[in-house]
């Protein structure tokens, strides 16, 4: 049972984690359970060689650490389920948006061992940014352990759970807003007559290039507009309309109000 993972869920999240971890080598298929009431979804995910569970007892006698990869507003239903299996040694990860440590303690009804993640979609691509929440009683092997999912996944933060709802807004929702962007500059692109492939081709790889001179680069944020932005020229009279239009305070509004309605649904 020692370092054997079950996941209760098999979503995108799910499957992100174990494919990232299974194709980077970091865990053996064999290590690996999974269960969901949809028994269709979890046996799609047997491709790679995993145990497929008819139970979450089945996955609980079997796994010393489960993730819990099911949509918030069923956490409690399912800890109500698995807390007659949860022992001390046992070691739950927290997927759920919103839904705390305490919560997840006082749902099983004794101080378990509960590590919280947020992680996002582009994880499913291997390119995930992941915060995780460390709290006693889990030990720091036990820690790393899991973190080392996310690693193989994409880039990790270890923070306070308090962070959390700002990471929610900050990388988590965040993926949604910018897709909104590329689709709207692919959609001015083809109204002005560029075919859509084309234009889909060409914003995509500029944000992609525009991302890694923000990595790479020594120059602030600012500096690199400027850089772009020649006096009188196209990109300045494209600023000029973001500033008509509050561009900055649109993006700000939008990961602010994400990071506020993560801290509503705190549970």
């Amino acid at each position: 049972m020692h370092n054997s993972v079950g996941f209760i869920g098999s979503g995108n999240i799910a499957s992100a984690i174990i494919a990232g971890a299974i194709k980077s080598g970091y865990i053996m298929p064999n290590k690996i359970y999974i269960y969901d009431l949809d028994v269709a979804k979890s046996e799609k995910l047997s491709i790679y060689g995993i145990n497929v569970c008819e139970t979450t007892k089945q996955l609980l006698d079997n796994c010393q650490f489960v993730f819990l990869t099911v949509k918030p507003q069923v956490y409690g239903a399912v800890l109500n389920e698995i807390k007659p299996f949860i022992t001390a040694e046992k070691c739950l990860v927290d997927v759920g948006a919103g839904v705390t440590i305490k919560f997840v303690k006082d749902t099983i009804g004794f101080d378990c061992k509960v590590i919280r993640v947020m992680p996002n979609t582009p994880l499913m691509y291997s390119m995930g940014a992941t915060a995780l929440v460390k709290e006693l009683p889990v030990s720091d092997d036990e820690f790393e352990f899991i973190k080392g999912f996310f690693d193989a996944n994409g880039i990790t933060c270890v923070v306070k759970e308090d962070l959390i709802d700002a990471i929610t807004g900050v990388s988590g929702s965040s993926p949604a807003f910018i897709f909104r962007f590329a689709r709207e500059m692919i959609r001015a692109a083809v109204d002005n007559s560029m075919p859509a492939d084309d234009a889909k081709k060409m914003v995509l790889q500029t944000i992609l290039g525009s991302v890694i001179m923000m990595q790479q680069s020594e120059l602030s944020l600012d500096e690199l507009i400027k850089m772009v932005a020649s006096p009188n020229g196209t990109t300045e009279a494209g600023l000029k309309s973001m500033d008509e239009t509050n561009f900055d305070g649109a993006v700000y509004n939008a990961v602010d109000s994400a990071v506020k309605r993560s801290h509503e649904l705190k549970r």
